[in-house]
C-alpha cells in the first residue's frame, strides 16, 4: 500500500494539507486555512451533527510534555495542555471556529469605528464565577489589561501595547480603544492568554473561572483533573462529568496506552504509532494541516550563535525533504527559514527556497572562521522531532566538516533553562490566529518568546505597521519584508511546518479540528461526549 493510500485510510479522504486548496477572503487577512481547505484535507469531524450527545463519563488525555512550571496563569501558557487546561476552566470573549473565523462567547456581539480604532462589544448578561460572584465588565477589562503589568511577565504584553483602554459604556457594552487600527481585535481577544479572570487575581494555585469546569486536583508536570462547572452559562454543557490530563513522554506510551483504552485522546502520535492507530477498530488518527514548526533557533546575542555565516551554513545543512518524509511521514510541508506558510496569500515565494547544500555550507563555514571548534545544539524528547531534526543536520556537517554535537536537554526544565539561553537550541511554536500576532510574540523586541533576541529596526516597524494596514496589496508588501528580514537574519532554521498528528479514540464524538492547535484547536472540552 502507497504512502498516498495509507494516509487516505488514515484521514478517509485521498488528499493530505499538501494539496489545499485556495484561501476565502477571510483567510486572506487572517493567514489561516479555509473551511474548504480543512474539508479537502480529509480532517475527521467526530460525531454527527444529527446524533444526539449523551451526558456523563470521564476522558482522559495523554499529553507529551510535562512541566513543573505548569500553571493556570493564562499569561505563562507555553504548551498545548496549558491551552486545554485554561480553556476548560475559564472562558474567553470570542472563539475561533472551523475556519478561523470568530464566534460570540462572552462576547455576543462586537462593532468597530470606521477606521477600527474602537470597538464596542456587547456582553452577555448573568454570567456566574464558580464561586458564585457575577461576572462584571471590570473583570474582562482587567484580564485584558493585566498582561501590560511588568509584574505579570506576561507573553502576551506586546499584544496589549497597541491596547489605549478598557471601559464599561453601560451595563452590557464594553469599549476597547486603540493606539492604531486593528481589524482582527475580535480574533486577539479571543486567544488563549485573554482567559477572564476575577479582578485583582495574580494568585492562580486555586483558578476561580467561568469555563465549563473547576480544578478538583492539580500537581503540575504530573496530573489535572477537571470535574463539571454546575454554574457554566452554557445550558446543558459540558457534557461529560470529569476531565483528566496527565503525561506520557514516549511518543510509542502514548500510543499504546490510546489502543489499549487506558485513555481516551492523545496528544502527538508519532513514528509507527500512526499506522498502529490507523489500523486500529477502536480509535482513529486526528490529523489538522498547520503552520506549527520546530526549529533550530540562534541566540544572536553571544557568540558563537552571533555568527552570521555560521547560521547560514546550518539552513544548508538540512535535508527538508527527507526531514517531511522520514520524519514527519508527509505530515507537514516543506519551509524556508521564516514562519509564513507556502499556502498564505502573503508567502514570499520570491525568497530562493533553501535546500541541502554542502557547498554552500561550506563556504559560509570558511566565511565563519569557527575551524574545528565544537558547535553545540541544544535538542530535547519535549521539543516535537527536535532530537530526530538534530540528528540529521548532525550527519550532514560531519560532511561538511563542521564539529556540531546535540545535546540533549531534559523535557521538563526545556522552556525555562534552555531555550534562548543556549546559543543554539531547538524551539516549537503553534500557528497563531493571524501572522500578526505570532510575529509579535516571537519577533518583537522584547517579546517574550523572541527566543532568538532578534532586534531589527525595520522588522520592528514593519510588524506593528501591518496590523493596521487595511490594503491588501500593501499588507502583501510589508509581509514580502518581514520574511526576506527573518530569511537572511540567520537567526532560524526552519526546515518544515507540522501538521497536527493526534489520536482519538472512537468513543469520543464532537471534536472538530480548528486550525491553530490539537485536537479542536485545544479549546473542545464543552464540545466533546462519550458514546454509549
Amino acid at each position: 500500500m502507497s504512502d498516498e493510500t495509507d494516509k487516505a485510510k488514515q484521514n478517509g479522504h485521498a488528499e493530505t494539507g499538501a494539496g489545499l486548496p485556495h484561501v476565502s477572503r477571510r483567510m486572506f487577512n487572517m493567514g489561516l486555512l479555509s473551511s474548504s481547505m480543512i474539508a479537502a484535507s480529509g480532517l475527521p469531524i467526530i460525531g454527527s451533527a444529527l446524533a444526539a450527545p449523551t451526558r456523563g463519563g470521564t476522558v482522559r488525555l495523554a499529553a507529551n510534555q510535562q512541566s513543573t512550571n505548569d500553571t493556570f496563569d493564562s499569561a505563562k501558557y507555553v504548551k498545548g495542555d496549558d491551552y486545554i487546561r485554561g480553556t476548560s476552566v475559564f472562558s474567553y470573549l470570542t472563539r475561533l471556529d472551523e475556519q478561523g473565523n470568530p464566534q460570540p462567547e462572552v462576547a455576543r456581539s462586537w462593532e468597530p469605528n470606521e477606521n477600527a480604532t474602537r470597538w464596542a462589544f456587547k456582553i452577555r448578561p448573568g454570567i456566574m464565577f464558580s464561586d458564585g460572584t457575577k461576572l462584571s465588565i471590570d473583570d474582562i477589562a482587567f484580564s485584558i489589561l493585566r498582561h501590560k503589568e511588568e509584574k505579570v511577565a506576561s507573553s502576551a504584553k506586546q499584544l496589549v501595547g497597541n491596547i489605549k483602554s478598557v471601559a464599561a459604556d453601560g451595563p452590557d457594552t464594553m469599549v476597547i480603544e486603540l493606539e492604531t487600527p486593528d481589524v482582527d481585535l475580535p480574533v486577539l481577544v479571543g486567544i488563549f492568554q485573554f482567559a477572564i479572570v476575577k479582578k485583582g487575581t495574580y494568585d492562580f494555585a486555586k483558578p476561580i473561572g467561568t469555563g465549563p469546569f473547576v480544578v478538583k486536583e492539580f500537581q503540575p508536570g504530573i496530573r489535572t483533573v477537571l470535574v463539571r462547572n454546575p454554574t457554566y452559562w452554557k445550558e446543558g454543557r459540558p457534557y461529560i462529568d470529569q476531565f483528566e490530563i496527565f503525561f506520557i513522554p514516549d511518543a510509542a506510551a502514548r500510543a499504546n496506552a490510546l489502543l489499549s483504552g487506558d485513555v481516551d485522546m492523545i496528544i502527538e502520535l508519532r513514528g509507527s504509532g500512526i499506522e498502529e492507530v490507523a489500523k486500529s477498530s477502536n480509535a482513529s488518527v486526528f490529523v489538522t494541516p498547520s503552520t506549527r514548526y520546530t526549529a533550530i533557533q540562534a541566540a544572536v546575542d553571544r557568540a558563537p550563535s552571533n555568527n552570521q555565516d555560521l547560521n547560514l551554513a546550518l539552513a544548508y545543512l538540512v535535508d527538508r525533504k527527507r526531514v517531511l518524509d522520514t520524519v514527519l511521514r508527509g505530515y507537514g510541508t516543506i519551509a524556508n527559514d521564516h514562519p509564513i506558510g507556502p499556502k498564505s496569500p502573503y508567502f514570499n515565494s520570491a525568497l530562493p527556497q533553501r535546500t541541502l547544500d554542502t557547498d554552500k555550507a561550506k563556504f559560509h563555514l570558511q566565511k565563519s572562521g569557527v575551524g574545528q571548534a565544537k558547535i553545540e545544539v541544544s535538542v530535547s524528547d519535549g521539543v516535537l522531532y527536535s532530537v530526530d531534526i538534530g540528528q540529521l543536520m548532525q550527519r550532514e556537517a560531519s560532511r561538511a566538516g563542521l564539529n556540531l554535537e546535540l545535546r540533549r536537554e531534559p523535557a521538563d526544565s526545556y522552556w525555562s533553562a534552555v531555550a534562548g539561553k543556549r546559543p543554539y537550541f531547538a524551539t516549537n511554536f503553534h500557528p497563531r490566529p493571524t501572522y500578526n500576532m505570532l510575529l509579535n510574540l516571537a519577533w518583537r523586541k522584547g517579546a517574550v518568546w523572541n527566543f532568538s533576541h532578534y532586534e531589527n529596526d525595520n522588522l520592528e516597524k514593519l510588524i506593528i505597521d501591518s496590523r493596521a494596514t487595511l490594503d491588501p496589496a500593501k499588507r502583501k508588501q510589508q509581509y514580502d519584508e518581514i520574511q526576506a528580514i527573518i530569511y537572511n537574519s540567520g537567526a532560524m532554521v526552519l526546515p518544515c511546518f507540522l501538521n497536527y498528528v493526534d489520536g482519538v479514540s472512537n468513543k469520543i464524538k464532537g471534536l472538530t479540528p480548528i486550525p491553530v492547535g490539537s485536537l479542536g484547536g485545544f479549546n473542545f472540552t464543552d464540545r466533546i461526549w462519550l458514546e454509549g
